[in-house]
């Protein structure tokens, strides 16, 4: 009888502790559960912009169609349908002036007229002023400046004149670099402004930038014919320099 008792007091302990397996069971199956819900939850934030993206293509095509590339004979003038009040108030009473006589340009359609806040751009590909490689201004090129001098007469604007290049490098005994080429282009602009129409040397400047600040991509041809250029810029009053 002893024996039997102690066995069973032996058999009774040992049950009594199974619980503890049971509960450590239990809290390792709600911790996967958890750690399962979790995963299923979260979201792959690289997939979703990738589907984002997708989906935004499919319902707006217009938005998402490749850009034309615009060849140096689409310049066409770039002003908005109506010209920002900070634009009105950088020109004053004399926008409408300048915006009436550069309008009138356009008809060369290889100009650019870009309208800015503070600033109306005439942009002109160097064809039309120079030939390859050179900085004096061609006897085609003289009237379309006379163009554009006329307009510079009418109004009190300070202009800044801009040469720009292409990256395909020059070095000549008059022009060692791109820099000498453009900033000799755009002083010869400069000097016939005064000489030609009389326009006050204070209101003008001239710089050069070579081939540094492109409008377009200089591994083709075309983009290399948009960056041969002159910009020449009517600047708003407060923004002379």
């Amino acid at each position: 009888m002893a024996r039997t008792r102690k066995k069973r007091e032996a058999d009774h302990g040992q049950n009594h502790e199974r619980w503890v397996v049971s509960y450590a069971d239990f809290i390792t199956l709600l911790f996967a559960f958890f750690t399962a819900m979790y995963a299923i939850s979260s979201v792959n934030e690289g997939k979703y912009l990738k589907m984002s993206e997708s989906l935004a293509r499919a319902f707006n095509p217009a938005e998402y169609a490749p850009k034309k590339i615009i060849e140096e004979s689409e310049f066409v003038s770039t002003r908005s349908s109506s010209i920002s009040d900070k634009f009105n108030s950088a020109f004053s009473t004399d926008y409408k002036e300048i915006i009436s006589a550069v309008e009138q340009i356009k008809t060369n359609k290889k100009i650019a007229l870009i309208y800015d806040k503070n600033r109306v751009t005439i942009r002109v590909p160097d064809g039309l002023l120079f030939s390859t490689g050179s900085g004096e201004i061609k006897d085609s090129g003289l009237e379309l400046l006379s163009e554009i001098g006329n307009v510079l007469k009418k109004i009190p604007n300070a202009v800044r004149i801009e040469g720009h290049t292409d990256n395909i490098p020059i070095s000549t005994k008059q022009y060692p670099s791109n820099w000498e080429l453009s900033g000799t282009r755009a002083l010869s602009i400069l000097k016939f402004f005064i000489k030609e129409h009389g326009i006050d040397p204070g209101r003008l400047s001239a710089t050069g930038y070579g081939e540094f600040r492109p409008v377009g991509n200089n591994s083709s041809t075309s983009g290399r014919a948009r960056n041969r250029r002159v910009d020449i810029q009517i600047l708003g009053r407060g923004h002379e320099n």
